[in-house]
């Protein structure tokens, strides 16, 4: 953050505020800046008034998301009801105060063609603004945030895994922690598949991977509806100030804006989503498989009740308990894809923090 408040210090006295005005201009080789899956053709332009909408929409996107994140470290934190609304409002804020005014201090105070502006042009900004000292600096600052960024994205991920395992949705030995308290599995798992996906073009790998993130916001937007309706009853760690009806309203506009995001998006990006639609009911299925089977150790602790559903009376004559089926998913119905993401949102609060 350091090297950003400096540029921003340095480069306020060279700003020109018509800069922000400008258009970028539209040559004949512009579109020979993107790759081929680049310009595969979608449902909106990809070039719009000189704007290049589907880089820009995306990677403002992928610079903005994951706050939902931090729910896979509930369990973790001493006092989720007042940590976590004062984390991911000052986070939220941080973010856009030091996304927005380095962006208005570069633009304002430098005159680069939108072509100009290719991974590590942030560099060659302040370069021009406050020196090769600065530059260098701000290279450094880049390269530790990317780790404390990566640190934390495979650290969610491996917690994520961890919680489904204690559901019963994976493998029991997901949910082993190692003497340091960390969930190895998971940890494993998480670096395998980056590995794999860091053969991939980084700009094609942020418009695929907004892709299914949409869609997983999707459902967590609708399961957070569902619960406020269907659920009032629960103590929550943090309630949103708002009606139990306003919360339709609260969660239209980013729907609304995950929307265009598929609306600028190719059809490559719109096969990948499908193809991977077709694994994760691969994948249900191979669950349902290894647990008939007994293959894996699963946990035999089924999911917690959503009110339709009641104990029943075994043929002994005793109260049952939750069946270790884990309630899976219904490859048929959506419904029920927003009752499972519901029911994760509720195992990742911890079980002290739900009656």
């Amino acid at each position: 953050m350091s090297p950003f408040v400096a540029m921003i210090v340095i480069g306020a006295g060279k700003i020109d505020p018509s800069r922000w005005l400008q258009l970028p201009i539209q040559g004949p080789d512009t579109l020979e800046t993107f790759e081929d899956y680049q310009k595969a053709p979608g449902i909106l332009p990809l070039v719009s008034h000189g704007v290049f909408l589907r880089p820009f929409l995306n990677n403002m996107f992928w610079n903005l998301n994951s706050y939902d994140s931090a729910a896979s470290f509930a369990e973790e934190v001493a006092d989720v009801k007042t940590t976590y609304p004062r984390g991911i409002f000052l986070g939220l804020a941080l973010c856009y105060v030091l996304y927005l005014l380095p962006v208005l201090v570069v633009t304002g105070a430098t005159d680069y063609d939108q072509t100009d502006w290719i991974d590590g042009h942030l560099a060659t900004a302040a370069n021009d603004i406050g020196g090769d000292f600065l530059s260098k600096w701000t290279v450094f600052a880049i390269g530790i945030s990317n780790l404390a960024l990566f640190e934390a994205e495979m650290s969610a991920d491996a917690y994520q895994l961890m919680g489904m395992a204690e559901r019963g949705y994976l493998p029991s030995f997901f949910k082993k922690r190692s003497k340091f308290g960390t969930p190895t599995a998971g940890i494993l798992t998480g670096t395998l598949v980056i590995v794999i996906f860091s053969v991939a073009d980084f700009n094609q790998l942020v418009e695929l991977l907004n892709a299914n993130y949409a869609i997983a916001l999707l459902m967590e937007f609708a399961a957070f509806v569902k619960l406020r309706l269907d659920r009032k009853d629960l103590d929550r760690p943090y309630r949103v100030p708002i009606s139990d009806e306003a919360s339709v309203l609260l969660v239209l506009p980013p729907c609304l804006a995950i929307l265009l995001i598929f609306a600028v998006s190719s059809w490559v990006t719109y096969l990948f989503v499908f193809m991977v639609f077709l694994l994760s009911l691969g994948l249900v299925s191979i669950q349902r498989i290894l647990k008939e089977r007994g293959l894996f150790e699963f946990e035999n602790t089924g999911t917690r009740t959503t009110g339709d559903e009641v104990n029943q009376e075994d043929s002994g004559g005793s109260t049952g308990t939750s069946t270790s089926t884990g309630n899976d998913v219904n490859n048929d119905s959506i419904i029920e894809l927003v009752n499972e993401k519901a029911r994760l949102i509720l195992a990742s609060l911890g079980p002290n923090e739900i009656v």
